[in-house]
C-alpha cells in the first residue's frame, strides 16, 4: 500500500511561510509524529531539536495469534519523494541533538538568536541578549 501525504492548495488565513518552525523530539516519539518532524525536516521548513526519536515509519496493525501472543504486522511504507526513503529503525535524527529534558529551552534560544540577527534598534537587542543569558543559566541549571 503507498501512502501520500498532501495538502489543500487554498487555506484560509494568513501562511506564515516565512516564519521559523521548531519541532522538539524525544526517543520516545514515534509514528505519526516522526512523519511530521521528518517531513518538515526534509523540507527544509524546520529545525529539528532534541533526541533521535523511535524509528516507526512503517503503519499497521496489532493481530492476536492466541489468548498469549499477538503480532504486529506492517500493512504499508512511507515513502518520502525527496529522501526516497524513511526513518523505519533508524528514526530522526535532529538537526540540533540534545536531550530532551533541555530542548524547549534551547529551541527559544534559537528562535531568539535568529530574531537577535534581524534586530537594529539597540534596546532591543540589549532585552533579546538578557533573555538568552538567563535561558543559558536556566539550562546550565537544568544540566
Amino acid at each position: 500500500m503507498q501512502v501520500l501525504y498532501w495538502t489543500y492548495r487554498y487555506l484560509p488565513g494568513k501562511r506564515l511561510t516565512d516564519q521559523p518552525v521548531f519541532v522538539l523530539t524525544s526517543s520516545s516519539t514515534f509514528s505519526a509524529p516522526e512523519g511530521f518532524a521528518y517531513t518538515l525536516q526534509q523540507l527544509e521548513r524546520a529545525t529539528i531539536v532534541g533526541e533521535q526519536t523511535g524509528g516507526g515509519a512503517h503503519p499497521g496493525g496489532i493481530h492476536r495469534l492466541s489468548e498469549d501472543f499477538i503480532m504486529f504486522v506492517a500493512s504499508a511504507r512511507v515513502i518520502n519523494p525527496i529522501t526516497e526513503t524513511n526513518w523505519e529503525g533508524t528514526g530522526v535524527v535532529p538537526n540540533i541533538e540534545i536531550d530532551a529534558g533541555v530542548a524547549l529551552e534551547i529551541a527559544q534560544k534559537e528562535a531568539l538568536k535568529l530574531l537577535y540577527n534581524k534586530t537594529e534598534d539597540p534596546d532591543r537587542l540589549n532585552e533579546l541578549e538578557q533573555i538568552i543569558t538567563r535561558i543559558e543559566n536556566n539550562i546550565h541549571e537544568i544540566n
